[in-house]
């Protein structure tokens, strides 16, 4: 028993040995079939990157990854791609090896659609509600852009689009979206007034009021709020030089 004990100990010791340096000797040829790829030319010497105005090269070629090597070849694309997607302003990115030592990088970087202020921190978002950057509220490089507030007010993103775009005339002045106890929403058009959107159908209410204001021109800078929470009825509050009137049922 004790023999057959010792056999089978020493060929364990010789399958570890020969284990151990087939592994060494297939780092070494490894390495050197590496070096010599490399010798012949494909090694990465150029990268080329395109779309990007955010971004800087230095901040893309920080996320080329590589596999277990050094030549061309040995570049993960993927890897690289989904590095460069998990960054805040780049939408998606496609690459491409160009032999003999280029890679070349496209970048689609997102594009600002939305203001979200939080009452905490200011963040630019795209057209989906997703978070691009956070940004100095003093910033106004993004004044164009619609400011939206309230609770859960990304999930309903969508909710609002589909309302301004029924009247996109109206919907180019508002300035400002908040969402009112998750369930109705409050406008400002250009700045000084308020418009107050019924929870059911607010798409038909400011498509009304839309279709009155380009016949009459009743909203400016007198109006402080226009109240559209009431069917069929406009509850209008004015403001002249800084005094506010009693509200008026129109």
């Amino acid at each position: 028993i004790f023999k057959l004990y010792k056999l089978k100990l020493s060929i364990c010791f010789l399958f570890v040995t020969l284990v151990l340096i087939f592994g060494m000797q297939r780092n070494i040829i490894f390495a050197n079939f590496d070096s010599y790829i490399k010798n012949l030319g494909f090694s990465l010497k150029k990268i080329n990157i395109t779309g990007i105005s955010k971004l800087d090269e230095h901040e893309i070629k920080k996320h080329i990854k590589y596999k277990n090597c050094e030549n061309l070849f040995c570049v993960d694309l993927g890897a690289t791609k989904n590095s460069l997607e998990k960054l805040d302003w780049i939408k998606s990115a496609n690459l491409k090896l160009i032999l003999p030592s280029e890679l070349t990088i496209n970048i689609y970087e997102e594009k600002p659609s939305f203001i979200l202020d939080d009452g905490k921190f200011v963040s630019l978002l795209n057209s989906q509600g997703k978070k691009i950057e956070t940004i100095n509220s003093s910033k106004n490089v993004y004044e164009n852009l619609l400011v939206i507030s309230g609770n859960n007010v990304v999930d309903k993103i969508n909710d609002l689009k589909a309302i301004l775009n029924t009247s996109p005339d109206l919907a180019e002045k508002i300035t400002s979206a908040k969402l009112i106890s998750d369930r109705r929403w409050s406008l400002v058009y250009a700045y000084f007034t308020t418009l107050d959107l019924p929870e059911k159908n607010p798409e038909n209410a400011l498509r009304k009021l839309d279709s009155l204001n380009k016949k009459y021109g009743i909203i400016s800078g007198d109006l402080k709020k226009i109240d559209l929470r009431i069917k069929d009825r406009m509850i209008i509050k004015f403001n002249i030089n800084k005094f506010s009137f009693g509200e008026n049922k129109v």
